[in-house]
C-alpha cells in the first residue's frame, strides 16, 4: 500500500517485511494477474512456467492439470530425497488444490481441514495467518531430511469491506477517493500488518532451526481496489514484491524476477541445477529468443510429444500418492461417560473441528472436544456397530477427505470401555 500515491497510512504495515527486503536478496515480483488469479501466480512459482503461453483467462490447475502431471519444483527436488508439503489454511478443494497437487508432485497436504485447534478468523471469515508457523514448522519436523514446503496464506484475501467494521484499527488511512474507498484500505493494511506479525514469528523461529533454510516470500497480486497504472509509484499493475530470506548467509542480491523465474533462481543460489525447465531458465536467462524457446518448451512438456524427455516421450513424472495431513487421524478408543443419554468420547489422535463421525454408514452429529476428543451423544452403541472418524471437506459439498485407520467393529464391553478390534484401514485420498 505505500505504492500506492494518493494513500496517507498512519505507520508502515509490514515493517518486518521491509526490514527483510532491506537486508535479504529482494525485488519486484511480476505476477501473471492482478485483483485475482493466486492459483496462476502459484503454478509459475511452483512449476517454471509462464501464464503468458497458455490461453486467455486459462487456469490450469483447471484445465490441463486435470488431465496430466507437470514438471515442478516438487516433482524436481523429490528426485534429489526432499519430501514436499504443501500448506494452505483454507479448504481443500480451494482451486481444485486436493485434486491439482499431486500432479504437482507434491507428498502431502495439509489444509485448513488438518489444523487442529479452533483457527482464529478475520471479519472477513479467513483464517488468520498466524495458524501457519507451527503447520511449517510440522512439515519440516516430520522428516530427517530435506523438505520443500509450499504455503498458501489466505489473511489479506477480499472481498474488502467498504463500511468501517474495525472498531479501533492499530492503522488508519485515508487519502482515498471516497470513504468507501478509505474503509477497504484500512481493512486491507491492518490484515497484512497482522500478517506482517506472523513473518516475524516465522522468521524468529527458522533463525534457530538445525537445518539451513531458505524462505521466499512474495504477493500473489496486487488487492481487488481498482488500481491504475497511475495510482502507482511503480506504474505497473501486474507486480508486487519478495524478498528470499535465510538463515545460512546466503549474499544479499538486488534483482526483479518474474514468478516462473523464482523456484530456478532459489535452485541456483544454493547449487541446484536439475529439471527440464529449471535448468533453461538458470542458462538462458536474459539471452536471445528466452522467451520464444520458452513457449516451445512449455508446449513440448504439457502439450506436445515431450521430445524434452527423449525417444520414449513420456514424462518421467507420476501422480504421487498424496497424504492429506502430515499424520494420520486415529480412533484408539470410546469412553461412555453418560448411560442415561448415551454420551460417547471418541478418543483417538489428529482430530480437528473438521472431524466428523460416521456411524453404521451414516454421518452422526460431533462435537470437537479436542485434538484426542470427539463427543457423540442419543444413540446407544451396540457390539459390531461400525464407527470411522472422517475428515469432511469445509466446503459447501462437505467431501470425506480422508478417514481413520478404521475400527470396524466393538466387540467388548467392560471397564466402563468399549474395545475396538483392529481392522486396517487407510489414509484414503
Amino acid at each position: 500500500p505505500t505504492l500506492v500515491n494518493y494513500l496517507d497510512i498512519s505507520e508502515d504495515p509490514i515493517p518486518t517485511f521491509r526490514k527483510l527486503m532491506k537486508e535479504y536478496s529482494s525485488g519486484y515480483y511480476k505476477v501473471p494477474s492482478v485483483g485475482a488469479g493466486t492459483a496462476n501466480t502459484e503454478f509459475e512459482s511452483i512449476t517454471g512456467m509462464s501464464m503468458h503461453y497458455f490461453g486467455p483467462g486459462e487456469y490450469p490447475y483447471k484445465s490441463i492439470l486435470r488431465e496430466t502431471t507437470c514438471e515442478s519444483a516438487p516433482y524436481v527436488l523429490k528426485n534429489l530425497g526432499y519430501t514436499t508439503h504443501a500448506v494452505h489454511n483454507n479448504e481443500a478443494n480451494f482451486y481444485g488444490r486436493r485434486s491439482i497437487f499431486p500432479n504437482l508432485g507434491f507428498d502431502t497436504f495439509t489444509s485448513e481441514e488438518y489444523m487442529a485447534r479452533e483457527n482464529e478468523k478475520n471479519p472477513n471469515g479467513w483464517v488468520k495467518d498466524e495458524v501457519l508457523t507451527d503447520e511449517i514448522l510440522k512439515c519440516l519436523d516430520s522428516t530427517e531430511g530435506p523438505d520443500y514446503v509450499y504455503t498458501i496464506s489466505v489473511q489479506g484475501h477480499g472481498a474488502y469491506p467498504d463500511e468501517q467494521i474495525l472498531e479501533d484499527p492499530e492503522i488508519t488511512v485515508s487519502g482515498a477517493p471516497t470513504e468507501e474507498e478509505n474503509n477497504k484500505w484500512e481493512y486491507y493494511v491492518n490484515e497484512i500488518h497482522e500478517m506482517d506479525n506472523f513473518v516475524k514469528e516465522l522468521t524468529d523461529k527458522l533463525a534457530d532451526y538445525p537445518e539451513d533454510v531458505v524462505l521466499v516470500m512474495y504477493g500473489d497480486h496486487l488487492p481487488t481496489m481498482g488500481l491504475t497504472v497511475e495510482d502507482l509509484k511503480n506504474k505497473y499493475l501486474f507486480q508486487t514484491e519478495y524478498v528470499m530470506w535465510d538463515n545460512f548467509g546466503l549474499k544479499k542480491k538486488n534483482e526483479n524476477l518474474a514468478a516462473y523465474q523464482m523456484a530456478a533462481e532459489v535452485m541456483d543460489r544454493v547449487g541446484i541445477h536439475e529439471g527440464t525447465v529449471f535448468r533453461y531458465h538458470q542458462a538462458r536467462r536474459n539471452t536471445r529468443n528466452y522467451q520464444v524457446d520458452l513457449e516451445t518448451l512449455q508446449y513440448d512438456l504439457l502439450y506436445g510429444k515431450r521430445y524434452s524427455y527423449g525417444e520414449s516421450g513420456e514424462s518421467p513424472y507420476l501422480r504421487t500418492r498424496m497424504r492429506m495431513g502430515i499424520y494420520d487421524v486415529t480412533l484408539d478408543s470410546i469412553q461412555c461417560i453418560s448411560e442415561a443419554d448415551h454420551t460417547y468420547y471418541i478418543k483417538g489422535t489428529e482430530f480437528t473441528p473438521s472431524s466428523e463421525i460416521k456411524l453404521n454408514g451414516e454421518w452422526y452429529d460431533t462435537v470437537y472436544i479436542n485434538p484426542t476428543t470427539l463427543m457423540i451423544t442419543g444413540t446407544e452403541l451396540n457390539d459390531f456397530d461400525r464407527l470411522a472418524v472422517i475428515q469432511r471437506s469445509n466446503s459447501s459439498t462437505r467431501k470425506p477427505l480422508s478417514k481413520s485407520y478404521d475400527r470396524s467393529c466393538y466387540a467388548l464391553y467392560s471397564n466402563n470401555k468399549w474395545k475396538l478390534t483392529e481392522s486396517a484401514g487407510t489414509n484414503e485420498n
